[in-house]
């Protein structure tokens, strides 16, 4: 999270080769920046730019952060040749065209005040960001949520208030709800068996959103929950901790 204060009550931040907007608190301005798991290590800066209300630039300034190694486990699959079947390269490219669809456009105002709820009950199965291995294969791609195993049909929730972007099926996530809780952040919950909601529902905390399945790509029910800033993929559990907001 980048916090700004400044008389200014616009503005915007260059970070990765990426601008973001900058929203007004108060006296304040922030933004949230997802820095994606494969980023290159080391010092990163991030170019603020300050605005006037008639959008005339008033102030630049360089903040600098560090992107750091987190040390992550490895993720040993066993998948049948029917599952494995599914991965063919009709279907990866089906499922990149669902999600630029789906991170295209983001609600404006942050709809959260709180740190988000776990989705659904159950152990983590599979942590954000291992590392993947698929029947004794060599280790490739990292995991871009976190798995939570349970039975088929166990409820899954809304983690916080939001809007539903998108409920679709993908050739891989399999059945999926995409909610936009505004200010760049997004959440998705896949391999459902069914959604319970439809576009451009508002959902609270705890709405019911679907039921754990095992549509798609998938080993056995579970759900695969996603959390994005600005479509870059984050851990979902730092979002349970802390509420991302100034």
């Amino acid at each position: 999270m980048l916090i700004v204060r400044a008389v200014e009550r616009r503005g915007q931040v260059r970070f990765l080769g990426q601008t973001f907007p900058l929203r007004q608190q108060g006296d304040l301005l922030w933004t949230l920046l997802g820095v994606p798991i494969e980023a290159d290590l080391g010092l990163r800066t991030a170019e603020i730019t300050l605005q006037d209300t008639d959008g005339q630039t008033t102030q630049r300034v360089v903040a600098t952060t560090a992107v750091v190694a987190i040390e992550r486990p490895v993720d040993y699959l066993v998948v049948t040749e029917e599952v494995q079947s599914l991965l063919t390269p009709q279907a990866i490219a089906t499922e990149e065209q669902l999600r630029v669809k789906e991170f295209a456009a983001f609600d404006p105002e942050s709809r959260w005040g709180k740190p988000f709820i776990q989705p659904a009950p159950g152990p983590v199965s599979t942590q954000f960001g291992s590392g993947r291995s698929v029947n004794g294969g060599p280790v490739g791609g990292f995991h871009s949520g976190a798995d939570i195993a349970n039975e088929q049909g166990t409820p899954v929730v809304a983690p916080a208030p939001a809007r539903v972007a998108f409920v679709e099926d993908h050739p891989i996530r399999g059945l999926s709800v995409i909610l936009d809780h505004g200010a760049g952040v997004k959440s998705g919950y896949h391999h459902l068996e069914v959604a319970l909601v439809k576009p451009d529902d508002l959902v609270e905390a705890e709405t019911p959103v679907g039921r754990m399945g095992t549509s798609g790509y998938s080993t056995g029910p579970h759900l695969h929950w996603e959390v994005t800033v600005y479509g870059v993929n984050v851990d979902p559990f730092t979002w349970t901790k802390t509420a991302f907001r100034p």
